[in-house]
């Protein structure tokens, strides 16, 4: 009350200063306004005489005024402007250039005003009868209006796609069957000296050789008994000298013997060291050739799913003259891929000019700071009327008056008080039936999702894209089991991609039960959101949504996120505290009135359960 007056009194006094406020400095304004309120402060005329009074003034404590602090400081009312702007929807909604605003062509403009023009155009047929002072005249229907129910949120998708492809590759047998030439020696190990090694190179000799792979170890052989090979004879006592020998292999000639430290010098009647040269039969080769497949194979996102045999007849097969047998000769490789790509399905929300954008949300499930990989874009669209319309209207002679050629209109409504009672009854009686018992709270919701994969053509959460359902329809779609709801639901739901519970959720939002929480991601790979699932709270009533959304407000009691809130009700002392005399109970209503009769669809459903439940009485099935 005191707020009130002052505001009052300030108007006029700023009023009454106008034709001499052109003149005024910023600071001599200031000053005025300074002085003008500390005398308005000082009037006990305005302070609050009892608590009665005390109580209507918003804000108000005792014998202060939070915007007391203002009258010393304009300059603090300032700074605490600058500082609210930011943070004030309003402000940013005028000043923000880069945000996405509705746009109207004219003849949208023109369409949403097609009754005003008509009776302009025409106004002798709508005006027709009446004169000054409202003698009777004819009544004359007004043009149709096609109206939207209301408006329902909606959101696509901009961002990093994760796309799978299939890629194979093949992979074969290299097979390598060549003749070679086999070099045969006899080598020797001292137990003294390396020079006493009768007529065979030294084994030491060949230690470079066999490392490399040239030459190998083929076996032990008798150190005196095996001279004979070179031409000599062994000393009586050659065996008790502990002399051994090694029969060594080669696939070329040794490089590393020389005589002197290794060899005394013996050489054969060949003119060589080695015993024996001989071509043995070829000795197949086989490996597997994989380079084809390798840049998969070293892809970390491709994943091997199969490997199949493709040639595997004959088993046997024919390299250089040589017969090679192998199970498989060559197979194929798949690999599953993944890539990311850009991706956006926004276009056609964008090109509505009916839908207006809202925000835009990020569907990365564990962001890192940098860009968001997936946006989730919110727009406001008005409902499909499904095919309602409004109650005929008409304008009559006697509801027009005219002065000089100026006509006035005499608007005759029905008092609102009688359905806003009426509603107001019902919340106490609705309250007591969804009245909790174990945690004391009344209009619980129940929290519902729906999925839809990230830029996929799916949409398990259509919901109101579909138009609006009667209370009647939908709940007799609800009693009437998976074959009512299928039936009912949003057609594209029912392709075996939807569950069960998402059908339902659809009709339930479609009644207007439902209050939309927002979007959130389900599921992502290689960090990248692929499904979003959509939550509601879905009440019993259309009440019990229009309370909890009007009410929370009233409360400050914010909605959770759509990841965590579970729709919890109003305690006793919350539902005591809200104001139901400003709440918009418009949505509710006309359902009043269909409740007042048992709808048809309702009682088809009945007859038909019944008649089934007949039958099986019958047969005894």
């Amino acid at each position: 009350m005191r707020r009130a007056l002052v505001s009052a009194a300030l108007l006029t006094a700023l009023a009454m200063a106008s034709p001499a406020m052109g003149q005024m400095t910023l600071d001599e304004a200031r000053q005025e306004g300074k002085a003008l309120g500390t005398e308005k402060r000082n009037d006990s005329t305005l302070v609050p005489s009892n608590e009665a009074q005390a109580a209507a003034v918003p804000g108000y404590s005792g014998t202060s005024l939070p915007e007391g602090s203002y009258f010393d400081d304009p300059e603090k009312l300032e700074a605490a402007a600058q500082s609210a702007k930011s943070s004030n929807e309003q402000y940013r909604i005028t000043t923000d250039a880069d945000r996405t605003r509705a746009t109207f062509s004219n003849s949208e403009i023109l369409s949403t005003t097609a009754r005003a023009t008509s009776v302009e155009n025409d106004p002798s047929t709508y005006l027709a009868g009446e004169t000054m002072g409202g003698t009777k005249g004819t009544c004359v229907p007004l043009p149709t209006t096609t109206g939207s129910a209301g408006y329902y949120e909606t959101s696509c998708n901009a961002g990093s796609k994760v796309t799978t492809e299939a890629r194979t590759c093949d992979v074969t047998l290299d097979v390598r069957a060549e003749p070679r030439t086999v070099y045969t020696y006899y080598t020797g190990r001292l137990s003294f000296l390396p020079t006493d090694g009768g007529p065979y190179p030294a084994r030491a000799a060949f230690d470079d050789e066999i490392a490399s792979g040239v030459c190998w170890e083929s076996r032990v052989i008798d150190y005196c008994d095996n001279m004979s090979a070179y031409g000599y004879t062994a000393a009586p006592n050659c065996k008790s000298l502990g002399h051994t020998a090694v029969e060594v292999k080669c696939t070329s000639e040794a490089q590393g013997i020389t005589p002197g430290e290794y060899h005394p010098g013996y050489v054969l009647s060949t003119g060589n060291y080695w015993l024996t040269r001989q071509d043995e039969p070829a000795v197949p080769v086989v490996t597997r050739n994989e380079g084809l497949c390798a840049a998969n194979a070293a892809d970390a996102n491709c994943t091997l799913e199969t490997e199949v045999c493709t040639s595997s007849d004959p088993v046997t097969r024919i390299v250089n003259g040589v017969p090679v047998t192998q199970p498989c000769w060559a197979w194929q490789r798949t690999y599953q891929c993944h890539r990311i790509s850009s991706a956006n399905d926004c276009g056609d929300l964008e090109a509505n000019g009916s839908c207006t954008y809202l925000r835009t949300e990020c569907l990365d499930e564990e962001p890192d700071g940098g860009p968001c990989k997936v946006e989730n874009r919110v727009y406001k669209c008005p409902t499909p009327s499904g095919g309602t319309s409004d109650a005929p209207q008409y304008i009559c002679g006697d509801d027009v008056y005219c002065i000089n050629g100026d006509c006035e209109p005499i608007v005759r409504e029905a008092s609102t008080e009688f359905k806003d009672a009426l509603v107001a009854l019902h919340s106490i009686d609705q309250a007591g039936q969804e009245f909790d018992e174990t945690n004391f709270t009344v209009f619980k919701g129940n929290r519902e999702t729906c999925h839809k994969p990230v830029f996929g053509l799916i949409n398990c959460c259509a919901g109101k894209t579909s138009g609006l359902l009667t209370v009647g329809a939908g709940a007799a779609a609800l009693a009437g089991g998976p074959a009512a709801i299928a039936a009912l639901a949003t057609p594209f739901l029912t392709l075996f991609a939807c569950s069960q519970d998402e059908m339902k959720l659809d009709i339930k939002d479609r009644m207007g039960l439902c209050h939309n929480l927002g979007t959130y991601c389900s599921s992502s790979f290689l960090g990248i959101c692929s499904t979003r699932r959509t939550a509601y709270c879905c009440f019993e009533s259309k009440l019990s949504r229009v309370l909890q959304e009007q009410g929370r407000p009233q409360l400050g009691k914010a909605w959770g996120t759509a990841k965590k809130e579970q729709c919890l009700g109003f305690t006793i002392d919350e539902f005591s505290r809200l104001d139901l005399s400003v709440m918009d109970f418009t949505e509710v209503y006309a359902d009043f009135m269909d409740a007042a009769k048992l709808p048809d669809e309702v009682q088809t459903m009945t007859d038909i359960q019944q008649k089934i439940q007949n039958y099986y009485d019958l047969h005894g099935k």
